[in-house]
């Protein structure tokens, strides 16, 4: 009976003899040994695996530092009431491209934030109050925080006759802040 130590083993996917110290079989090119980075399992865990969680991480921190830049807190939603109309007037004008109806009035920023590019809801009634038109209009301007600022919204109208529209109601329904850098 031979004492030796064995000098090949068979290899696990294809059974071929190879040598003790093989790390790849020589016929089926299959990795034998976890230790060695060359093994694509062992690459993936140690390489591949952490770069794609770095990725993911600068991915995360960018998309936070762009919310931070473009769309930045607080939203108006989160501020009701910060922009009110204090008075407003309609003005029904006719020109060359057709009538349009002029809304100016004056806004109050009731808070200590600066609001930009309000959005108004402009309602029109007749005589008995029933509406007859609705428009959003859009004011690229900003507001100074606790102050007064006039506003005007072109509208075109629905209806064709200025006596159609007897009576209107103006809020603002969206504002961004002006730290947004758009």
């Amino acid at each position: 009976m031979n004492a030796d130590p064995p000098t090949h083993r068979a290899c696990p996917y294809c059974n071929e003899l190879i040598s003790l110290e093989a790390k790849v079989c020589p016929r089926c090119r299959q990795w034998l040994t976890w230790r060695s980075l060359r093994n694509p399992l062992a690459q993936s865990l140690f390489v591949v695996l952490p770069l794609m969680l770095g990725c993911g991480a600068l991915l995360v921190l960018a998309a936070n530092r762009f919310q931070r830049v473009f769309l930045p807190r607080p939203f108006y939603s989160e501020v009701p009431g910060a922009l009110a109309v204090r008075e407003s007037w309609l003005n029904w004008v006719e020109t060359t491209n057709g009538p349009r109806i002029y809304v100016t009035g004056i806004l109050t920023n009731r808070s200590d934030l600066r609001w930009r590019d309000i959005e108004f809801e402009c309602r029109f009634a007749d005589s008995s109050g029933r509406m007859v038109d609705a428009a959003h209009g859009r004011t690229f301007m900003t507001v100074p925080a606790r102050d007064d600022a006039a506003f005007r919204v072109a509208v075109t109208p629905g209806r064709p006759s200025s006596a159609d529209y007897h009576s209107h109601e103006v809020r603002v329904t969206t504002a961004r802040s002006s730290h947004s850098a758009f």
